[in-house]
Parts: structure tokens; sequence; C-alpha cells
């Protein structure tokens, strides 16, 4: 036997001997191991190389145990990682005080994104409600205070477990009362600084055209042409005023 390298008992020597001798059985736990390896999905057991291994393990069991370990540790270390750990990450809502009723809008996009990312979180509407609850500030907190901090238990308010009527009760109150006029007055005094980007100003025209009814395209194409600085009307003078309203934001586009 070769002489060990390791400092051993008198007895651990005795027992490495015992084994190595083949007078002792394989241990139960190596006979486990070894079979699942050796009849795991895609192995071949009966090819000469595993039946030539099976004979080597049952004759040496110290081979067999680091013959085991050796696969589990490779088994380990390829195991393919979980495509879902990755996670896509989506910003929390910004805060809602009331004193810019047109950021509702927005407000409640962003809590509806929340709730898609992560349906598991808001399986109940009473936790939907809670976590928009959670992002107002100012008069939108103080008009649902009296409902958080009065409640009996009983007679919660019907927002209070309905999103859809949590929903309701902050636009009927915090919305803008004639969204339409306030869309038409804003689109009527919209207007590109000088030093402004032209992306900015074309984005703000085209999103309160959403928001009016009754203009025409040469009413909007004579509402956007004004709206734009002098230097770049100086240039579309030059050129010409094309007609169309998209071949207009084109044109100041490339201008600008």
């Amino acid at each position: 036997m070769q002489t060990c390298l390791h400092t051993h008992t008198q007895t651990e020597c005795e027992d490495a001997e015992h084994y190595l001798s083949g007078s002792c059985q394989i241990p139960s736990v190596w006979k486990m191991l070894n079979l699942e390896l050796l009849t795991a999905p895609g192995v071949v057991t009966q090819t000469p190389e595993i039946l030539t291994t099976q004979k080597t393990m049952m004759d040496n069991p110290i081979f067999a145990l680091t013959n085991t370990i050796t696969h589990l540790s490779n088994a380990t270390r390829h195991r393919p990682k979980d495509s879902g750990a990755v996670c896509t990450k989506v910003n929390e809502p910004d805060t809602f005080n009331s004193m810019d009723l047109k950021r509702l809008h927005e407000f409640l996009i962003q809590c509806k994104l929340n709730f898609c990312h992560r349906p598991q979180a808001f399986c109940l509407d009473s936790q939907k409600v809670s976590f928009a609850l959670s992002f107002l500030k100012g008069i939108a907190l103080a008009w649902f205070e009296p409902d958080l901090l009065d409640a009996i238990p009983g007679t919660e308010p019907a927002w209070a477990n309905d999103y859809s009527e949590f929903v309701i009760e902050l636009t009927t109150n915090f919305s803008p009362h004639d969204p339409v006029g306030d869309a038409e007055h804003q689109l009527n005094n919209l207007s590109m600084k000088d030093g402004s980007q032209i992306n900015k100003y074309i984005i703000e025209f085209n999103h309160l055209t959403t928001q009016v009814h009754g203009y025409g395209e040469g009413a909007l194409h004579h509402m956007f042409y004004n709206g734009l600085p002098d230097h770049i009307k100086d240039e579309i003078a030059h050129i010409g005023k094309p007609p169309g309203l998209i071949n207009l934001c084109t044109m100041a586009f490339r201008l600008s």
C-alpha cells in the first residue's frame, strides 16, 4: 500500500486498509450516488466504459467516492442559470400633490405599470389602493385622510377595496374640470422658446391635439407655425411653407 502523506490515527489507517482490501462492501450512500449518476437521463449504462467504471467502483470504494464527488461537482458547476433571475426594473410613481392637475393622468399610468410588472404583489384591489395612496401628498392625501384615520371596521368607503372606485374618487376631485378647454388654451399659447429642442415642442403639440376637438388640418398647421421661434420661421419663409402639418413638422425639425 502506498505511504499516506497525511497524518491519520491507527484506526483510520486500519479502516482504509479494510476498504482497500475489498473485504468491506461499498457504503450504501456511495451506491445510491453512483447509481443515480450511471442511470441519469442520456447515460447509456451498457457501454464498455460504463461497465469498467462500475467494476472499478465496486473493487475500490475510495475511487468510487472520489469519482462521485467529481461528477457531482461538474454537474453543479455546469447547471444552466435560471433565465428568470434577470428582472426588468420599473420606476415607482412620482408623488402627486394636486398642485399640477395635469400630472394625475401620468401618475395613474405609472401606478398601472407597477401593477402589471408585479401582479403577484397586487392581487387585491386593496393592495393597489394602498400603493397609490402612499404616493399622494398635500391636498390629495388630505382628501382621503378622514376615511383612513376614522374608519370603523366594516364601514370602509367603497374606494378602499375597489381600485376603480379609488380612481373615480381621485379623478373626480383632482382632475381638470374642463380638460378640453384647458388643452385648447395651452395649444393656443404653446410656443417654442429660443434654445429649446424642437422634439419637445413637437411632442407637446401632438399631445395637446389629441385632447381637443373640431380643429382641422389647416388650423393646426397655422398654430404649429405660429409657435415656432423667429429664426426657424425665417428659414421656412426663404424655402416656402410646405402644405400639410406633417411636412411642416419635418421641415422645422430639419431646420432646427
